[in-house]
């Protein structure tokens, strides 16, 4: 029994893996050339009120067993030859590959928005939001795929993540595994 439940544990963990690994080298971006800013979701850096409820296993980020709450996380977004490809760009492409197995949002429920502040002025923009009611895809992890119009401007811009992963019921499964964005459109660069 006890070598059934290793085996299913490291089964699901490839799975997971491959899935992710899967999501970024069969992407367009990679057959094009580009090179996207990813994250893993287990590289954030969590609010010290998540540390009792938060678990990160292989890549991914979500709660630990028997716990429910809000898992806050950031993850700092730093330039990458392709993020910021054009002057200036009309679309970006962000894609998230997570797991939500509540579509309704009640009991487990991932959201993120990408901000930015401008450096010479402050304040704090929400360039982007992301919601996993309605796309979830059960116990399964899947890729959800958009393309804003986001032109980042890393010369006069800071850019972060603010995830919330939040669960209500244990036997619910909201994780996140990881980020792509890059730039995808717009005017050619000088």
């Amino acid at each position: 029994m006890e070598h059934e439940n290793i085996r299913s544990s490291l089964k699901a963990a490839v799975l997971m893996t491959l899935g992710f690994v899967l999501m970024l080298a069969g992407s367009t971006a990679n057959a094009q050339g580009i090179r996207p800013w990813t994250s893993a979701a287990s590289t954030g850096t969590f609010d010290e009120d998540s540390q009792s409820i938060v678990a990160f296993a292989n890549f991914t980020v979500g709660h630990a067993s028997g716990q429910t709450g809000s898992i806050h996380i950031r993850y700092n977004i730093s330039a990458t030859d392709n993020i910021s490809n054009f002057c200036p760009a009309t679309q970006s492409v962000v894609k998230v590959r997570f797991r939500n197995s509540d579509n309704s949002g009640v009991a487990g429920k991932l959201t993120f928005e990408i901000h930015s502040t401008t450096l010479a002025t402050g304040g704090n923009t929400t360039e982007f939001s992301f919601d996993s009611n309605g796309i979830g895809a059960g116990l399964s992890f899947t890729t959800a795929t958009f393309t804003p119009a986001i032109d980042f401007d890393f010369a006069n811009k800071v850019y972060w993540i603010e995830a919330t992963l939040f669960r209500g019921d244990t036997g619910q499964l909201v994780n996140l595994g990881g980020i792509q964005i890059y730039e995808n459109a717009g005017a050619a660069c000088p």
